[in-house]
C-alpha cells in the first residue's frame, strides 16, 4: 500500500487544470501522505520530463494536451483500452517500468451515457481517441475543424462533442451550430464560455468526467477507489471553485 506518493498532470498548458484540488481530497480522505502538482512540459519534451520523473521516483502521472499520443509511444506497456485509443492519460510509474492506461474512457462512458446518436465529434486528437472508444459499437464521425456535419446527415437528434481546447477563453467562438434538437458535449469545464452559455440545446460539461478518469487514476496509483459520496463531494467542489474563478474575473 503507498503511503506517500508524488504524482501531477504533464501538459501544455496545465494553469486551468482542477486536477490538483480533486487528487488532493482523494489523498486527505484517505491519509495518504504525498503531493500532486502540475508540470508544464512544451511539445517535444515529454521524453525528457519522464525520464526526470523517474529519476525523481514518482508514483504516477496524469497526462494532457497535446502529450496524451506521445506517452502512448513512450510508456513501456499499455492497457487494452490505451492501446486501443492510442492515447495514454494516466501513467504508473512500476519496476517493470512506465505503464499507460486511458481512463478517460472511463469518466466519457459516464459522461456520454444516455446521450442520443449519431455522435459528431470536433477534433482527432488524444481525447477524442478516447471519445471514440468510450463509443465502440455506436455511430461515431470525426470531424476537423474547418468541417461541419453535411446537411443530408442531419437527424432529428444526435449529439456533437467538442473534444478540442475550443471553449477554454470566454470568447472562442464554436466552428459550426448545433443543429435543432441536438445536444451539445463539451469536454471542457470553462463556465465563461459565452457561446456554450447562449445555446438553447441540452448540454453536458466536462466536470464529470474529470472526476470519474481521476478517481480512476488515483486507484491505479494507490489501490484505493473513491466512492460515489467522495465523488460526489469532489464534484461539488469542483462547482464551487469555478463559481469562485467566476466572480473573481
Amino acid at each position: 500500500m503507498i503511503t506517500e506518493f508524488k504524482a501531477g498532470l504533464v501538459g501544455f498548458p496545465v494553469s486551468h487544470s482542477l486536477s490538483p484540488e480533486i487528487h488532493s481530497l482523494f489523498l486527505d480522505f484517505f491519509g495518504i501522505k504525498g503531493c500532486y502538482r502540475l508540470h508544464l512540459v512544451e511539445p517535444g519534451n515529454l521524453s525528457d520530463f519522464l525520464i526526470h520523473a523517474v529519476a525523481e521516483g514518482f508514483t504516477g502521472l496524469n497526462v494532457t494536451v497535446p502529450h496524451k499520443l506521445a506517452a502512448a509511444r513512450l510508456c513501456d506497456s499499455l492497457s487494452s483500452e490505451a492501446e486501443a485509443a492510442g492515447a495514454v492519460n494516466t501513467i504508473v510509474f512500476s519496476p517493470d517500468g512506465l505503464i499507460g492506461f486511458n481512463t478517460d474512457i472511463t469518466g466519457l462512458r459516464v459522461a456520454l451515457s444516455g446521450m442520443p446518436s449519431p455522435f459528431y465529434i470536433l477534433g482527432r486528437g488524444g481525447v477524442a481517441a478516447a471519445v471514440a472508444a468510450a463509443l465502440r459499437g455506436s455511430d461515431v464521425t470525426f470531424l476537423s475543424r474547418g468541417e461541419s456535419i453535411p446537411a443530408d446527415k442531419i437527424h432529428a437528434v444526435g449529439s456533437v462533442i467538442n473534444a478540442t481546447p475550443v471553449g477554454w477563453d470566454d470568447k472562442d467562438v464554436f466552428p459550426f451550430d448545433i443543429p435543432a434538437g441536438w445536444s451539445f458535449v463539451d469536454l471542457n469545464y470553462n463556465p465563461g464560455w459565452s457561446w456554450r452559455n447562449s445555446l438553447s440545446c441540452p448540454v453536458v460539461t466536462g466536470e464529470k468526467m474529470l472526476v470519474e478518469q481521476a478517481a480512476e487514476s488515483f486507484h491505479l496509483w494507490t489501490g484505493h477507489t473513491p466512492d460515489e459520496r467522495l465523488k460526489t463531494k469532489v464534484l461539488k467542489r469542483i462547482g464551487d471553485i469555478l463559481h469562485e474563478q467566476r466572480n473573481n474575473h
